[in-house]
């Protein structure tokens, strides 16, 4: 019994010499000696015998996920080889982009013809484990560099997809070279170019396209920077020049000290008094957002989509010794007007959720007509929005004998703006020198400030909310129906004011 006490006052008596500095943990004094010493007792003593590598890439870690700022990583040397390949357009990987989330990576933009893309990995996704891994909280950095790796190997993604279950896509990775800016002429006439991410020359592409649709004697211009993730800022600054007169402001960068610097227009303005649309989502971000917002500042064109999303940072990569980098952020970006949009984003001039509404609404824009048309055909998902073909996910409801259209939908293509009230679940909807809010359910509507009852309640079906077409009358939209097709019409009476 006394030789099981004496063990038992040893094991005690080493566990408080262990634990006992640990109650000096309130004190500040907290240094690089002390990090230095518990590196080496941590190397010496701990029974697993760690690997110093892994101990000092934790230390990283934790040093850099203590700033709390998704956008300092540090990029060790294959990393840093994917990032610089990245912006130069060549990478091996399975073709999509990602930003950080909460908690996960989410999908921005997927390149065409890629293995992501032929799976159906679609924007807005999040990607939850890599070969079975969570990456709950991991850096992008760790995360990109899981999912890159040699030409024809493989690589499991779980994504997690509002309205279904997560669900598992394996993936083979291929060589990626893709240019970052893409042109064509649209069937109305107008030009469109889209820039998918803004690399180290962005601006030369964007140029000799702009060149070629102004040689074909295209006007009006739709620029299309969805699901844009940003990229080289100076590159945004070049790409403003093409509109913006020599020796302008683009954007002007704060750093910590409150030390301002300016990055201005430069050269010839091919593109100056170019009736031009942007199109914008939440996806659009950083450098993205330089450019917008010096567009918009300017009123060289009208942003037209939702609100951007307000990555209003800038960083800059420091070569290491040991081969990798350091991306650290340095500065907060203004726009010429002085606005801060970190955390905030872009409004755009003319609000367009459906995202497949949004270049028919640009085109719109550009050519402006006395009238707005919108062709349904019941049995098919393909509608003509004055004259151009939109998919949509839900088309024409018949229910207990009564038509509805998809609410949202109808009232955007028809050239009006549609948001939800959360403060008494109604929607709001305005356009054309009017104001509507619709109750949800008790078919009453507030009409420019006046109550009227007795409408058909709206319908709710599936996430989608549905009208009634007899309740277009209010706003004095047109509708006529003939066998499957189904043609409502507004004809402007008054300046659209959206």
């Amino acid at each position: 019994m006394r030789k099981f006490s004496l063990a038992l006052a040893l094991v005690l008596i080493i566990m408080c010499c262990f634990a006992g500095p640990s109650l000096a943990g309130d004190n500040p004094a907290v240094g690089k000696e002390t990090f230095e010493e518990i590196l080496d007792r941590v190397q010496r003593l701990h029974i697993s015998n760690p690997d110093s590598d892994i101990l000092i890439q934790g230390a990283i870690e934790g040093l850099i996920n203590s700033l709390n700022d998704p956008y300092t990583e540090y990029m060790p040397p294959e990393r840093l080889k994917d990032f610089n390949g990245s912006l130069d357009g060549e990478y091996v990987g399975v073709g999509i982009q990602l930003q950080p989330d909460e908690h996960y990576p989410v999908v921005v933009g997927v390149i065409e013809n890629t293995p992501a893309e032929k799976a159906g990995i679609k924007p807005n996704d999040q990607i939850i484990k890599v070969d079975g891994t969570d990456i709950l909280d991991e850096p992008l950095g760790m995360v990109v560099q899981k999912i890159r790796g040699l030409e024809g190997t493989k690589v499991r993604l779980t994504i997690r997809r509002e309205g279904t279950d997560d669900f598992e896509l394996e993936l083979v990775r291929v060589d990626i070279d893709t240019p970052t800016v893409s042109w064509k002429v649209l069937d109305d006439g107008a030009g469109y170019i889209r820039i998918s991410k803004f690399g180290v020359d962005t601006a030369g592409e964007f140029k000799k396209a702009l060149t070629k649709l102004k040689q074909q004697g295209v006007t009006g211009l739709v620029l299309d920077l969805r699901d844009n993730p940003g990229g080289i800022l100076e590159e945004a600054v070049r790409i403003t020049s093409n509109f913006v007169e020599a020796g302008r402001l683009v954007v002007s960068t704060v750093d910590r000290n409150g030390k301002l610097q300016e990055h201005s227009t430069k050269g010839s303005a091919i593109g100056l008094g170019m009736r031009m649309a942007v199109l914008v989502d939440h996806n659009s971000a950083s450098a993205a957002e330089i450019l917008a917002g010096a567009l918009q500042d300017y009123q060289a064109a009208t942003l037209i989509g939702s609100t951007t999303y307000g990555k209003g940072t800038v960083q800059v990569v420091i070569p290491l010794k040991s081969g990798g980098a350091l991306k650290l952020t340095i500065a907060e970006y203004h726009t010429p007007k002085d606005r801060a949009i970190n955390g905030v984003g872009l409004s755009p001039d003319i609000q367009v959720l459906t995202p497949g509404l949004q270049v028919a609404a640009a085109q719109r824009f550009l050519k402006p007509s006395e009238k707005n048309v919108v062709n349904f055909d019941t049995g098919k998902t393909q509608v003509l929005v004055n004259g151009t073909p939109v998919d949509i996910k839900q088309t024409v409801l018949q229910y207990y004998g009564v038509t509805y259209l998809p609410l949202r939908f109808a009232f955007e293509a028809l050239g009006y703006k549609v948001d939800w009230q959360t403060s008494d679940n109604s929607v709001r909807i305005t356009g054309y020198g009017s104001e509507v809010l619709f109750g949800t359910e008790d078919g009453r509507a507030i009409v420019n400030g006046q109550v009227t009852t007795g409408l058909e309640p709206l319908v709710i079906k599936e996430g989608t909310t549905f009208i009634p077409l007899s309740d277009l009358d209010i706003f004095n939209i047109n509708c006529e129906a003939d066998g499957n097709n189904l043609v409502i019409e507004k004809i402007s009476d008054v300046e659209n004011e959206m």
